[in-house]
């Protein structure tokens, strides 16, 4: 199943660039802000598709007690994410690997996070399917990607949560967002294959889907 096929990305260092700016570490904050009050104790958690590993450092800012691991195809951009873990308290595991074959066992994390990477997959439903295998009993996958069907009225929103000039998210967002988006219906088809009844697809933070797979 495709839902967008391949789209060219960015060198490591302009993508690196791309996720410090102003809007990219805006959404990162929103969903370690997600995550970080609803993880166990302990929990094992796992980013796919980390690029520069800067949601797993937030992550671990906030919630030091949890183990995490990321991973990306790129090992440019795993070798980015290895300087800045000098950064922080915690450590985190860098591995380069490919979301539609996962090099974990079954059952072997608590969470596992996937931002704004689904849509360039080649093969989306093989890599919900490795999310959801991953999972322990009772884990849980969400898979944030970009709501393509955000209109004018979800952009002033954010803005004005955000403290941003309207003008500024709105051109960002229709600017990143072109290529790069999810429709409702093709996101929820490729969950409804891969959760095998337990999934679900939500609006989050106005601008965004967060697609849920549960274990």
């Amino acid at each position: 199943m495709t839902i967008l096929g391949r789209h060219p990305e960015p060198p490591a260092w302009l993508y690196n660039l791309m996720a410090r700016g102003l809007l990219a570490r805006r959404l990162y904050r929103r969903v370690v802000a997600d995550l970080a009050p609803t993880l166990p104790p302990g929990a094992r958690v796992l980013d796919v598709g980390s690029g520069p590993g800067y949601l797993p450092g937030y992550l671990a800012q906030e919630r030091p007690d949890v183990r995490l691991w990321g991973l990306d195809l790129d090992y440019r951009m795993i070798r980015l994410a290895r300087r800045q873990e000098n950064l922080l308290a915690s450590a985190l595991e860098w591995l380069v690997g490919d979301a539609q074959a996962l090099p974990f066992a079954d059952g072997r994390f608590d969470q596992v996070v996937a931002t704004l990477s689904l849509h360039i997959w080649p093969d989306p439903l093989a890599g919900l399917r490795e999310l959801r295998r991953t999972l322990r009993p009772g884990g849980r996958a969400w898979i944030y990607e970009m709501k393509r069907e955000t209109g004018a009225g979800e952009l002033r929103a954010f803005s004005q949560e955000e403290g941003l000039p309207f003008p500024l998210v709105y051109l960002g967002f229709k600017s990143v967002s072109w290529g790069h988006s999810l429709r409702a219906g093709d996101f929820a088809a490729a969950l409804r294959q891969a959760g095998e009844g337990g999934w679900r697809l939500d609006t989050v933070h106005h601008l965004f889907w967060r697609g849920e797979l549960v274990r």
